[in-house]
């Protein structure tokens, strides 16, 4: 059995929040938005007016904070007492995993409008669930995919460029990911569809991640822009959604779960933690140098933590490299499909050699930049 979850209708166009009260009347008349502070200063300049044209009624409740088994219970009980029809969900991953789950609780339809590009959360049918003190909670599998999502190209392309790497870290990961799971469950058909999937999103990154990174301060809607906002949203939205049951190994996400649990690391977003697993992840692999080299200067490249120091650990690094181990989970039997080790000593291991990479990174590029600076002054 094969399952495949997917949002009824995705839309992307520049200024599409304006003229989206016809899509969304198609799902219910009377809406709770849900969205962070920011997020509705964004979007309601546009989205309000589109509503009140198409006849429906709204009411914003803002949100702070972590996504909780216990915020979810309470949005949910808000969106019973003003007996909404529909949720609507606008902001950031955290935001768009409550209004997701809130909807699944009160049975009712969600839409959800993601504001920056920085996870697939807009896509997936999966809310990722913390603790009051921001440390990974585990994962709530929802049902199904948002009915409708909305992407903005030019609400998105507004977005600080810190969330469009992280959004590239977080898609970067899934090929590589899913991928090292084949060797021992190539006859899953979802998992050689989700890396077939994951690979196309590397391919777009590959080829238009650095150029859109760059470009970013320009705000600019370009065909390379809109490939890989589809690349964080729908691809890497779609690898996790195509399932039949089988486990397999997610290191860098586990990691990501696992740094959680450090409070230095909180001022760091979702796809940087998960970029810094997956450096790990290439150092468990035992990659070669050269291709080491060369996957993690792209890491470097876009400003994603390639050090524990980038990821706000200024403690003793081995003591963090030991604590961040201990904390992987892989689900039970996920390890035998892969040909490299996963336990506490390796896993230890690779995160400080990741570490010391990242360092050596650090420095050649500091150096590369004070040699030119260097042969500019002599000029």
């Amino acid at each position: 059995m094969i399952i495949i979850k997917a949002p009824s209708i995705y839309l992307n166009e520049p200024h599409l929040l304006a003229v989206s009260g016809s899509h969304i009347r198609a799902l219910g008349s009377n809406a709770l938005l849900i969205g962070g502070h920011t997020a509705l200063e964004k979007v309601t300049p546009h989205l309000l007016p589109a509503l009140d044209e198409a006849g429906v009624n709204y009411h914003l409740q803002p949100f702070q904070g972590e996504c909780t088994r216990e915020v979810i219970q309470a949005y949910t009980g808000i969106a019973r007492k003003v007996q909404v029809n529909l949720i609507i969900g606008a902001g950031g991953g955290k935001v768009l995993d409550l209004a997701k789950a809130v909807a699944e609780q009160a049975g009712l339809p969600v839409v959800t409008i993601p504001t920056i590009p920085a996870t697939c959360a807009a896509w997936s049918a999966l809310t990722v669930l913390y603790d009051e003190r921001g440390q990974a909670a585990g994962y709530w599998p929802l049902r199904r995919s948002p009915d409708l999502v909305l992407a903005d190209t030019a609400l998105l392309a507004a977005a600080p460029a810190r969330y469009l790497a992280a959004g590239i870290g977080d898609t970067l990961v899934k090929w590589h990911e899913f991928a090292v799971n084949l060797s021992g469950n190539y006859s899953s058909l979802a998992l050689r569809s989700s890396v077939a999937t994951a690979r196309l999103a590397l391919e777009i990154l590959e080829e238009h991640a650095l150029d859109v990174y760059e470009q970013s301060p320009r705000q600019q809607i370009t065909p390379g822009f809109i490939q890989v906002t589809d690349a964080i949203i729908v691809l890497a939205g779609l690898v996790g959604s195509i399932q039949d049951g089988s486990v397999h190994a997610a290191i860098a996400h586990g990691l990501h779960d696992s740094l959680t649990r450090l409070e230095d690391t909180h001022r760091s977003l979702h796809g940087e933690k998960v970029a810094f697993g997956l450096l790990t992840q290439w150092q468990l692999e035992q990659k070669e140098y050269s291709e080491l080299h060369r996957l993690a200067s792209l890491l470097h490249q876009l400003d994603l933590p390639v050090t524990l120091k980038q990821l706000g650990i200024e403690g003793d690094r081995e003591q963090a490299a030991r604590q961040i181990a201990k904390g992987l989970t892989l689900r039970e039997g996920a390890d035998h499909h892969l040909t490299f080790a996963v336990h506490p000593e390796a896993v230890t291991r690779a995160i400080l050699e990741a570490d010391e990479l990242g360092e050596q990174l650090i420095a050649s590029t500091a150096k590369g930049k004070q040699n030119v600076l260097g042969s500019t002054t002599a000029r």
